[in-house]
């Protein structure tokens, strides 16, 4: 089990068993107080438990593909084009400002980031502080986690 808690409109912060991974889409850096600092660019990462695959997107910045405990997220901010999301594979969550990626990745939960207006999303909605997901307790039908 892992939660998923939001630290600003752009930031989402991962708190596992071993670590805390906060990764901002607006900046596109990881943080987890690693000796090496902050993580800049794309590249892959291992932190702990949580693999990370930090890919470029055609009109710069920088999209995520995080893996906990087999949950796969996915991190788009409003710089990516259609086109990107290809090389995000299938995403469990989607974390994104742009509420026109949902149709196209077809995640399970979809959390609101930057200024996302998601009314025109259709899911359940879930106010809550921090979200525990587990594998097992994804939602068969989409939900939209507004994390607050």
């Amino acid at each position: 089990m892992f939660e998923l808690e939001l630290k600003s409109p752009e930031e989402l912060m991962i708190h596992d068993k071993d670590k805390n991974v906060a990764v901002n889409i607006a900046e596109s850096t990881v943080n987890a107080d690693l000796r090496v600092g902050t993580i800049r660019g794309a590249g892959e990462f291992e932190i702990g438990d949580t693999s990370i695959s930090a890919k470029p997107l055609t009109d710069g910045g920088i999209m995520y593909r995080i893996v906990v405990e087999g949950v796969k997220i996915g991190l788009v901010g409003s710089t990516a084009k259609i086109e990107d999301l290809d090389e995000l594979g299938p995403i469990d969550i989607l974390g994104t400002s742009n509420a026109k990626f949902v149709s196209v990745i077809e995640p399970k939960a979809v959390v609101p980031m930057g200024n996302m207006d998601f009314a025109d999303v259709k899911g359940t909605v879930k106010v809550e502080k921090k979200i525990k997901v587990k594998s097992a307790s994804l939602p068969a039908t989409l939900e939209i986690w507004k994390l607050d």
